[in-house]
């Protein structure tokens, strides 16, 4: 009975044994939350436009005359495009600024003085054409010489301007009351031509007005007249 005991005894200790060596049940190990990074992009600033010129009005810059290629035939209307830029006054005097432009693809000179008109809003003539002038209030002008236009230059009013030809027309009434003739529109015929260029009298940065009469310079390749 004692042996008995004693087997059913040792039995025990060795199934406590071997239950304590048997490893328990393993879960499955869960993955750890990922952090969640929100990550914003940052922009570099855009780059600010810079402003335009407050006026294509004349600089200081002095352009070169161009030589005329041979055979190089003269400007037709077709072929010119004319801007109005603006003006400035003194002592009573107004002197206006314009600017010729080849913008065909085939060179061409220009030579002498320009027509002027100014237009109501009906298309009538205000006052008489503008006379020719060599000098003025404002400076000398060089006397009229064959001025080459080529094709391919910059636009109207963007440096640099050489390749244009320029001229001014000028007033001694700087202090007329405009709106007693209103001017609409510009009438500006090419050397030798007989079809005019029209552009209107009014821009982003001046509007064209005379009450007395007008006067233009030849044109030229310096945007005013010297001063010497």
């Amino acid at each position: 009975m004692l042996g008995g005991k004693l087997l059913a005894l040792q039995a025990g200790l060795v199934a406590a044994v071997i239950a304590g060596c048997t490893p328990g049940p393993t879960s499955s190990p869960r993955p750890s939350p990922s952090e969640t990074r929100t990550v914003t992009g940052v922009l570099p600033p855009a780059p600010t436009p810079r402003p335009a010129d407050a006026s294509p009005a004349p600089t200081l810059a002095i352009y070169p005359r161009l030589a005329i290629p041979p055979r190089t035939s003269r400007c037709h209307t077709s072929q010119l495009e004319v801007a109005f830029n603006g003006g400035n006054g003194a002592a009573g005097s107004v002197e206006d600024f314009f600017e010729l432009r080849n913008k065909s693809q085939q060179g061409c000179w220009v030579y002498g003085f320009v027509g002027f008109q100014m237009l109501d809003g009906s298309h009538r003539p205000v006052g008489p054409p503008a006379a020719w002038i060599t000098d003025s209030y404002f400076g000398k002008s060089d006397p009229p010489t064959r001025i080459f236009l080529p094709a391919a230059t910059t636009a109207l009013g963007v440096e640099p301007r050489t390749g244009h030809a320029f001229f001014n027309v000028f007033t001694s009434d700087a202090l007329c009351d405009s709106n007693q003739n209103p001017v609409d529109s510009l009438e500006i015929w090419p050397p030798d031509e007989y079809q005019p260029l029209t552009i209107p009298a009014q821009t982003a940065y001046a509007r064209f007005s005379a009450c007395g009469g007008l006067e233009v310079n030849p044109l030229q390749i310096q945007p005013q007249p010297s001063l010497g």
